[in-house]
Order: C-alpha cells, then sequence, then structure tokens
C-alpha cells in the first residue's frame, strides 16, 4: 500500500464523517422543526455535541489529508489534479452542509426560558472546538 491508497483512504473517511453529518442534520431537521420543549432542547444540544466532535475528526482527517497530499506531489506519486479533485469534492461537501448548520442555529424557540441556552449552545457549536453544555 502506497501513500495514494492512504490518501484515497483519508479522503474516503473524510467525506463519510461528513456524510453521517449531515444525514443526522436532516434527520433532525425532519423531527424537531422547531424548540418547543426541553427534550427538544436536549435533542439539539447532543446533535451539537456529536457534531463538534465529529468537526474534530474532520479537521484531523484533512491535516493528514494535506500532509499526504504533500507528500505525494513530492515524491512524484501523484500529480497535483488528483490532489485538487479531492480537495474540491472536501470543499463542495462543506458548502453543501452549511446550509443545513444554519437552518439549525435559527430554529424557532417557543419558551423563553429555554432561548437563552439554544443561543448559548449555538455559540458553542460556531465557537468552540468543544462542547462546554
Amino acid at each position: 500500500m502506497n501513500a495514494v491508497f492512504w490518501l484515497y483512504l483519508v479522503f474516503a473517511l473524510a467525506l463519510l464523517n461528513w456524510l453521517i453529518g449531515v444525514i443526522a442534520l436532516r434527520s433532525f431537521l425532519a423531527r424537531v422543526p422547531a424548540i418547543t420543549g426541553p427534550l427538544d432542547l436536549e435533542s439539539f444540544a447532543a446533535l451539537v455535541r456529536v457534531h463538534m466532535l465529529q468537526a474534530m475528526l474532520q479537521a484531523g482527517l484533512l491535516l493528514a489529508g494535506m500532509l499526504l497530499g504533500i507528500f505525494v506531489l513530492a515524491d512524484g506519486q501523484a500529480g497535483l489534479l488528483l490532489v485538487l479533485a479531492l480537495n474540491g469534492a472536501i470543499l463542495a461537501a462543506g458548502w453543501i452542509g452549511k446550509p443545513l448548520e444554519e437552518r439549525a442555529r435559527t430554529l424557532k424557540v417557543a419558551d423563553p426560558l429555554l432561548e437563552e441556552r439554544y443561543k448559548a449552545i449555538c455559540v458553542a457549536w460556531v465557537k468552540k472546538p468543544f462542547p462546554d453544555f
């Protein structure tokens, strides 16, 4: 197994990680069109926790992919077009997933008592690397 195999594997794992996250977001948004009670908020918090951990995994996979991409280019094992295509696929996937994340962060909250916690979770999702809620 050469470095190109590992490059493909890392990017395949990154796409799989992305797909799992998108499916979870779509499923949540289909079940919970608005935060109407504590159970909806806890479900949202659980989704965000997992999503934040997946983001850290994704960062690690993409770092490994970047290093492997540099290696296979420098070693002549693959061309620039291959490395750019793999990175382009990841970039496109990220663009596809962003609207779902934004939709999840802009849900209506029926109970004003829950709105503060919902907003805190949304801020943590965007601004912090690890869930602290």
